[in-house]
């Protein structure tokens, strides 16, 4: 079994960007086969969340739709409260991704509203990802508020640097989008 592929992040879109898309689709092939294979629901869930990630990565946004699904669904059956919450969360920014934003925000809306219950994690995951889908629809002051969130939540849980330089990153890209033309922010 391959390691997880974690992407880079475009600072202008924030979106997944793979050096190696190969790499990546063979790694969705191996979780394609882990998901048949598992030994129980969470390592099912597991795969099939990770498979949802890199399809979205990839643009593969018919096949994530239907795996974030399945996924969602799954969890729904199987899963535990935090499992079906992460499962909904990557289900939401695949409608995003595919421009489906009255799917994406009916969901990032009930998410955001049970998020602290699943501890500063997943409170931060989803305040970022919500962050996303409010900055792919040009709602800068929103994804700003909700970066400027998942930021706070990393820094006083100590959460990973890799999290913490995506919060950082997202933050910087909304507060960008804010500043009037020919305006750098320094005084």
């Amino acid at each position: 079994m391959s390691e997880p592929i974690e992407p880079d992040l475009d600072p202008d879109t924030l979106r997944e960007v793979y050096p190696d898309p190969d790499a990546v689709r063979a790694r969705i092939d191996e979780l394609r086969a882990e998901v048949r294979t598992a030994a129980d629901e969470t390592g099912e869930l597991l795969a099939r969340g990770e498979m949802v990630a890199l399809l979205r990565g990839l643009g593969d946004l018919d096949d994530a739709l239907a795996e974030g699904k399945r996924a969602a669904d799954r969890a729904e059956m199987v899963g535990t409260r935090p499992q079906q919450h992460l499962a909904r969360l990557r289900l939401a920014t695949v409608h995003q991704r595919r421009g489906e934003f009255a799917e994406s925000n009916l969901i990032f809306t009930e998410l955001l509203n049970a998020s602290t219950q699943f501890g500063p994690v997943i409170e931060a995951f989803t305040q970022q990802y919500a962050g996303t889908n409010s900055y792919d629809q040009g709602h800068f002051a929103d994804a700003r508020e909700h970066f400027a969130r998942a930021l706070a939540i990393r820094e006083q849980y100590e959460l990973p640097q890799d999290q913490l330089a995506g919060s950082r990153l997202a933050l910087a890209a909304a507060e960008r989008r804010l500043r009037p033309d020919g305006e750098d922010g320094t005084a």
